[in-house]
């Protein structure tokens, strides 16, 4: 038995998706396909567009066959935290043979490269990485420019000194958030000597940030844009294959979409009672970030808008709105470091699998080093301390994503514990 491991968020799952498990499964040669998915944030800090429930049963069925929830933590963290938990996750099942990831560069021979120099941090690349960041860059800038430079001079691309200015250019694999998240799941495996074997698929779908629908494969952030502005269009059914659409229909129809700015009443009231000093105790929220969040905090209105004040020509949106996630979720620094100590710790807490996956089902339940957790309530009793930790993590994630929709638009409040996986043939 062969058994496929993808990453993903499927927010929402869309052709370009369904492209990648069609494809990963023929490269592989897979007889099932594991996929680890974020839960109700997702790594820009953003709400998913549907609950994750939904999103599992798109995959499966789209060619999943067991679909596992990536914790909180993990899931809305940075490129490092989401690839490190997502693979540590894969790992742990005992079972998976292959990781499948797309990439702009589909080079794994390059992505390889970045992944074992930040893996191992030799000497001279330290010394370029301090170099740039004396320089003022900011810390992905500074690490593009050491890494170029470093690979440039040891694998003998060009002649490359500190003080030859040809060779100073920002890394153009680097420069590309797929590239960047493959880097880091290859640099997840070497890390934890893992036996998984990862290949990468060029990505055929529009650009991450590409908001054009028309071409075969629009990116879900098109996709996200044209369903706020006009709802399940025609644009928007072409790019969903038809399962999966009609899953998607029935739950707007049910819920309209979550926006970030339906979150705002509840961050307001956490940015009006914590200090400066408590707000840069969070994940990705430096001193100087929270030192502009207090200041900011008066002039608050709605996320939105919050996170449009607090950008800088050093700080992303995506970095802002994250930070502010991790305040709406009380999601703080000195856990995610503890639990990168720990190896990152993991839990399985399946959303969803298919009954014909049982060898696979099996495979998981004999050799997964990490318990598995079906129903909720038996989560203090079959759960480490730590693995708990996360789990509560992962209830009041969803916890808080019901509220807005209890509040913006009716709904009854699911709690957690009465959730069960989605279970089809």
């Amino acid at each position: 038995m062969k058994t496929l491991g993808i990453i993903a968020e499927y927010n929402p799952f869309h052709k370009g998706h369904a492209y990648h498990l069609r494809k990963a499964k023929e490269l592989s040669d897979a007889d099932y396909a594991v996929v680890v998915m974020s839960g109700s944030f997702t790594q820009r800090g953003l709400p998913a567009l549907t609950d994750k429930y939904t999103r599992a049963k798109t995959a499966l069925l789209n060619g999943a066959d067991l679909v596992l929830e990536l914790p909180t933590p993990y899931a809305t963290g940075s490129a490092e935290a989401f690839a490190h938990g997502a693979v540590s996750l894969l790992d742990s099942l005992g079972c998976i043979d292959t990781l499948c990831f797309g990439s702009e560069s589909g080079d794994l021979g390059s992505i390889l490269s970045y992944a074992r120099l930040f893996q191992d941090e030799p000497k001279d690349y330290r010394e370029l990485l301090k170099f740039h960041l004396k320089q003022g860059l900011s810390f992905p800038a500074a690490r593009s420019k050491a890494a170029e430079e470093y690979l440039n001079y040891t694998e003998h691309v060009c002649v490359c000194s500190r003080e030859d200015a040809d060779c100073r250019q920002e890394s153009e694999l680097l420069q590309h958030p797929n590239n960047i998240l493959g880097i880091e799941y290859c640099r997840a495996l070497l890390g934890r000597h893992s036996q998984i074997r990862p290949i990468t698929l060029p990505r055929a779908s529009s650009g991450y940030h590409d908001l054009s629908m028309n071409t075969d494969f629009a990116s879900a952030s098109a996709i996200r844009k044209a369903i706020s502005r006009e709802g399940l269009s025609e644009s928007v059914q072409a790019q969903i294959p038809s399962t999966a659409f009609t899953v998607l229909k029935k739950a707007l129809e049910s819920c309209p979409p979550i926006a970030f700015d339906d979150f705002s009443s509840i961050l307001f009231y956490r940015l009006l009672t914590l200090s400066r000093k408590e707000l840069a105790a969070f994940q990705d929220i430096s001193s100087d970030l929270a030192a502009r969040m207090e200041n900011c905090k008066y002039k608050f209105s709605r996320i939105s808008a919050y996170a449009d004040l607090l950008k800088t020509k050093e700080l992303t949106h995506s970095r802002i709105t994250r930070a502010l996630c991790h305040v709406l979720l009380d999601l703080c620094q000195k856990d995610l470091e503890l639990l990168k100590k720990e190896n990152w710790p993991v839990y399985l807490k399946p959303l969803g699998f298919r009954k014909s996956a049982g060898p696979l089902l099996a495979a998981v339940k004999e050799k997964s080093a990490s318990p598995l957790l079906v129903k909720a309530a038996d989560a203090s009793s079959v759960l480490t301390p730590i693995q708990y930790a996360l789990f509560e993590k992962d209830v009041q994630a969803s916890h808080i994503y019901e509220s807005a929709k209890v509040c913006q638009h009716g709904t009854r409040f699911v709690h957690e514990y009465t959730r069960t996986p989605i279970i089809l043939p």
